[in-house]
């Protein structure tokens, strides 16, 4: 019954989200019948000389022009947006939200329009870039604003016959274009260089069950509306991102905490995994109705929140300073900032923070959300859980650390905190598949700010496959069956944890949630 009561509830919360949905047109193009339209976010092909740390993008509203009639715009957000990182999204997918009631017929055209983006990259290209407001020199990393609006119009005809999904593909290569020492961002599609691109969901080979259109990973936030057949995560307001309310069902995963100390093993009921007010990870089905299901959750913090900031790691201080283990930076990514008296409210996504980590620090952990990491790669494991210093940080990790002091930016001078631990989270990426191979496969050429030249090779772990979501499993998506299917010198995108020994012998050295063939 609990269900029932809760359908209307998530698909009035996704009109919310994309703004007013009064003005939806109600009957069909020509006449007919109405669906719920859900749209996704993704990115592919990054750059191969910027190594992209973080791209925040803005998108503000979708403009859906039918084959006859007038066209139709949806504000996400009251027109003010959602954030999200494309770099991100080379391997996840980012729920823009779920348009109610809209008519159905064909579609000549689909445009985004975003309101700005907000660049950190490694710079591999050989030149000084120097349109930039500061110059950006070679080899170093780099944060960048482009001002917009930018609209990117897909002219591809969209069939809406019922409730569907469509995914909106950013090519990252093709939005950034460098001539001389000028990198510019565009977002106007050309026959020749197609920005974005739209595709019906589900993608192809993404192994999901009818009724299923995306597997929305990761989703990281403060727990509400919790019940014991479902919650509500938001992000944090500083993030400016889209909150999603799922259910449960019977295939729900419950995954203990980073430090092995909550949500313990065999919890099958919410309420005994998370509460209201607590920080979370969720993993969601997008159902073709507009709603979600839980396929898993996490508890990241104890309650009360304290002040975390997640990033990647892109400088480490004893690269130069031998003696100096406690002290690296990174590119902000996420943050969930303590309900009261926060520290870290002057910080955003995209921009440079150093750490410090405290002299008598907790040790540190590793969030493996289900993969069976610890107990089946005990030796790369403890490379990076219960350590205390820098020895166990590599550049291109993905970390979270809690926040005890903090000193705002000034200048040019980044924010900078001491912390009492860190926890290994999922670092996004593209890389280069060199072995194909079922269970474990070699990857090269990987992003600049990893430090590794391009041919050097890694070996990737998978786990089991099954069902978008299950437990202990690699979700694999734009292939067939395991990993020995992968395309040889072609792209792949992967959501992994990446740890490595002080001589980077390790191997494995990642550990992937999930793998996506990019197209």
């Amino acid at each position: 019954m609990k269900s029932y009561k809760a359908f209307p509830f998530l698909i009035l919360v996704a009109c919310v989200f994309l703004g007013s949905c009064s003005g939806v047109p109600k009957g069909s193009i020509g006449g007919g019948g109405t669906a719920n339209v859900s749209f996704v976010l993704i990115s592919d092909t990054p750059p191969a000389t910027l190594g992209l740390i973080s791209f925040k993008i803005v998108p503000t509203a979708i403009t859906l022009t039918p084959s006859t009639g007038t066209a139709t715009t949806f504000s996400l957000n009251s027109g003010n947006g959602f954030s999200y990182d494309l770099v991100r999204l080379q391997s996840d997918s980012g729920f823009l939200g779920t348009v109610t009631k809209i008519a159905t017929g064909t579609y000549t055209s689909v445009a985004v329009t975003f309101s700005s983006a907000t660049l950190a990259f490694f710079n591999g290209t050989g030149v000084t870039i120097s349109n930039l407001g500061q110059p950006c020199l070679v080899n170093t990393v780099c944060v960048a604003s482009f001002p917009g609006p930018f609209t990117s119009t897909i002219t591809t005809s969209q069939a809406i016959s019922g409730n569907a999904g469509l995914g909106i593909d950013v090519n990252l290569a093709n939005s950034l274009t460098l001539s001389g020492s000028t990198l510019t961002l565009n977002f106007a599609n050309t026959v020749a260089l197609p920005v974005t691109t739209a595709f019906t969901l589900p993608r192809a080979n993404s192994n999901l069950a009818p009724g299923q259109l995306a597997l929305i990973e990761d989703i990281t936030g403060v727990v509400s509306n919790a019940t014991l057949s479902g919650v509500t995560v938001t992000p944090a307001p500083v993030m400016n991102s889209l909150p999603i309310a799922a259910l449960t069902n019977a295939s729900t995963n419950y995954d203990p905490n980073p430090t092995n100390t909550l949500c313990l093993s065999p919890t099958t009921q919410l309420p005994s995994c998370v509460s209201n007010n607590q920080a979370a990870s969720m993993d969601a089905i997008l159902n073709t109705d507009g709603t979600f299901t839980m396929r898993e959750i996490e508890p990241l913090l104890p309650s009360p929140i304290v002040d975390t900031v997640e990033g990647t790691v892109y400088a480490i201080a004893s690269s130069t300073n031998p003696t100096n283990l406690n002290q690296f930076s990174m590119i902000i990514t996420n943050l969930i900032p303590a309900p009261t008296n926060s520290l870290i409210g002057s910080l955003s996504v995209a921009s440079k923070f150093t750490v410090n980590i405290a002299n008598s620090p907790l040790p540190f952990s590793v969030d493996t959300k289900g993969l069976l990491v610890r107990n089946g790669f005990p030796n790369s494991y403890n490379n990076f859980a219960n350590m205390v210093n820098t020895a166990a940080i590599h550049l291109g990790q993905t970390v979270a650390v809690q926040v005890t002091a903090f000193t705002a930016a000034n200048g040019t001078t980044p924010a900078s905190s001491t912390v009492d631990t860190v926890t290994l989270r999922w670092t996004r990426f593209t890389a280069n598949t060199a072995i194909a191979a079922s269970g474990a496969f070699t990857i090269n050429a990987l992003p600049g700010h990893f430090g590794f030249t391009q041919g050097t090779t890694f070996v990737a772990q998978t786990f089991t496959t099954g069902s978008q979501g299950a437990d202990g499993i690699t979700n694999l998506e734009g292939f067939q069956f395991d990993t020995s299917n992968l395309k040889v010198n072609s792209p792949v995108a992967m959501r992994a944890l990446f740890i490595e020994d002080p001589g980077n012998t390790l191997s494995p050295a990642f550990f992937a949630a999930k793998v996506r063939q990019q197209q």
